[in-house]
């Protein structure tokens, strides 16, 4: 009776363990990307590089915009990552979407063996934050805490985006701090908030953005995205994808920011082609 009992006990726990090696190998097979945007990149007007910005500053941006700057209004990006949740490895995917220095809003897709287990958004609209979850956990987050999170997300993601917003938007203020460090000074409300860049001394690139953020939730080809208390990224991110100055209206609602007076947004927002 006792052998009996201990085979089936034994038998239940190898069960259980393929049954939990199974699922830890789901987790880590690689979703399908989100489709691409159905609209393509237009000719991009440019402007000067502005000659005021402190050095590192002004080198970092010469060797990636070019001494005359693509003015980018709107993008679309997407791609795959590598996003820990509870300490536990998984595979996503995500697409974003942006208007420069205004708003943006991020879908995101969790996968178990490619199909989706939880889906998250997460976005700054109307000055606003917020960040849905939906799936096998389903919550979402908003108030002043978010509003701040979001808004930084959207400024510090900015060189994967719309980098052309962080030199030609006139809310923007660039502080020397060293040869190699520069502070950015970013509209939040009638506030402003600061993150702080760091620059490659070899290359003169950007190497880091970070900022005081607070923790309640979350194009250079790869970006890390790390508590700086923490020693491991929690997401690594894989832009597979861009678009630049494209009708993002679907997701982002026209009257969903302000963008009168000095905004870089012209007539061809929202596929407002003249």
């Amino acid at each position: 009776m006792r052998r009996g009992l201990i085979k089936t006990v034994l038998a239940a726990g190898g069960s259980l363990a393929l049954l939990g090696s199974a699922g830890w190998l789901g987790l880590r097979v690689k979703p399908a990307p989100f489709p691409t945007h159905p609209e393509s990149t237009s000719e991009l007007s440019t402007t000067e590089l502005p000659s005021e910005l402190p050095e590192p500053v002004r080198r970092h941006f010469r060797a990636t915009l070019g001494a005359q700057v693509p003015r980018i209004e709107t993008a679309v990006v997407w791609g795959r990552a590598d996003f820990k949740v509870g300490g536990l490895w998984t595979r996503m995917r995500f697409k974003s979407y942006s208007v420069a220095g205004r708003a943006f809003r991020r879908d995101m897709e969790i996968t178990w063996f490619g199909m989706p287990i939880l889906r998250g958004s997460d976005a700054y609209l109307g000055g606003e934050g917020s960040l849905e979850i939906t799936g096998l956990v389903n919550t979402s987050s908003r108030g002043e805490n978010i509003d701040q999170g979001q808004n930084l997300a959207m400024w510090a993601e900015a060189p994967f985006t719309t980098p052309s917003v962080l030199v030609l938007d006139p809310r923007v203020r660039w502080e020397p701090i060293d040869a190699h460090t520069a502070r950015l000074m970013i509209p939040f409300g009638e506030q402003e908030e600061t993150l702080r860049a760091e620059f490659d001394p070899q290359t003169g690139l950007m190497r880091g953005v970070s900022g005081m953020r607070h923790r309640n939730h979350e194009v250079p080809h790869r970006n890390l995205a790390i508590w700086e208390d923490q020693q491991e990224p929690y997401g690594i991110f894989e832009i597979e994808g861009t678009e630049y100055d494209v009708d993002v209206s679907e997701k982002i609602p026209p009257d969903s920011f302000e963008a009168e007076g000095t905004s870089l947004l012209g007539s061809r927002r929202y596929g407002e082609r003249s």
